[in-house]
């Protein structure tokens, strides 16, 4: 598939691994929410806000396999997905849509290509992406420096500076569909010998040196995140630590330091919806946290869906229940019973 070079073995993992033997290189788990998506990211030592943004009962697939400073996850979804956080300031990742339902698929806004590699600019620190309904998005994540290092020993330093000025680069669809393979193999077979955790980690360093060595510079799709892009996810962070009380457009603005048009229009570029809709739906996100959560309700002492709902700032109990219902194509009271967590 791809030419065998020698090549420079990571040896630190971006991830925080649990120390539970060689069961933990590798797990797997199905999820019926956003919130389980954010647990499922944790469990990775990444802190993520999860939001499901098309309605409908929400069912997805999460599964991990980690090599030796380099770690392989995938994420299937029925429903299009926000995830907003931050990649941490040594973290490269290798992104590809597995499944050919990239429709929707944006980071910072930004659509992506058919058959593209993107989420490798070395210096992008804020993570804001979105999952089309129906994909399955796989990624591989290692350390920048690592793999800045890498480069620099194959002679091929000058490489570094391209990752930094982009984040996408167009593939043909055979070689698309070789990364999606080799991804998924790892993820299907877990390794769990540290000699084939090292010289796999290795492999996959090499498959990528030649890929971003080959192309055209045409290929490579320039990136910069806007001062709106930016906003949008700054507002969408605060949304998820303020969700106690409603707020006005002119509140949230003042608070955001911004104006009601801008905040509008970044929410309308990255989402088809306003500011305001947006933060309903983060509450109502919350709620379904709580609701299916009975040790998060005894924190609280919050033991009806009435009271869960007042807590998240839903004053209209009828509005407040059409609106959930809706969104999640259940009532709050069937995933209240249901949930035993």
């Amino acid at each position: 598939m791809f030419a065998q070079q020698q090549y420079y073995e990571p040896t630190t993992n971006c991830f925080s691994i649990p120390d539970e033997g060689t069961a933990s290189l590798s797990w797997q788990t199905d999820f019926q929410s956003a919130s389980q998506v954010s647990r499922a990211l944790s469990r990775l030592g990444k802190s993520f806000d999860v939001l499901q943004l098309s309605p409908g009962s929400l069912h997805g697939h999460f599964a991990v396999a980690h090599l030796s400073g380099l770690s392989i996850f995938s994420i299937y979804t029925n429903q299009r997905l926000l995830l907003n956080g931050e990649r941490g300031k040594d973290c490269t990742s290798f992104c590809l849509e597995a499944s050919g339902h990239h429709r929707d698929h944006r980071v910072h806004a930004e659509s992506i290509s058919a058959y593209s590699l993107h989420g490798f600019k070395p210096d992008l620190l804020e993570s804001h992406f979105q999952l089309t309904a129906g994909s399955n998005t796989i990624f591989a994540i290692t350390s920048s420096k690592r793999f800045g290092t890498f480069l620099e020993r194959c002679g091929l330093s000058e490489v570094r500076e391209t990752l930094h000025n982009s984040n996408s680069l167009a593939l043909s669809p055979l070689l698309h569909n070789q990364i999606k393979h080799q991804f998924c193999w790892y993820i299907n077979n877990p390794l769990t010998a540290p000699e084939q955790l090292s010289m796999h980690a290795g492999h996959i360093y090499t498959m990528m040196m030649q890929i971003f060595s080959t192309p055209n510079q045409k290929d490579f799709q320039s990136f910069e995140i806007t001062p709106r892009q930016k906003l949008v996810h700054e507002f969408v962070s605060w949304g998820f630590q303020n969700t106690k009380r409603p707020i006005t457009l002119d509140e949230v603005s003042n608070l955001m330091f911004s104006s009601r048009r801008t905040l509008i229009q970044g929410c309308k570029e990255n989402f088809n919806k306003g500011p305001m809709e947006l933060l309903r739906d983060i509450r109502l996100e919350q709620v379904n946290v709580m609701l299916r959560s009975e040790k998060a309700r005894a924190s609280l002492k919050l033991n009806t869906v009435g009271a869960i709902a007042a807590h998240f700032g839903f004053t209209s109990r009828g509005h407040f229940s059409a609106a959930y219902q809706k969104y999640f194509e259940e009532t709050p009271k069937q995933t209240l019973t249901k949930t035993k967590t």
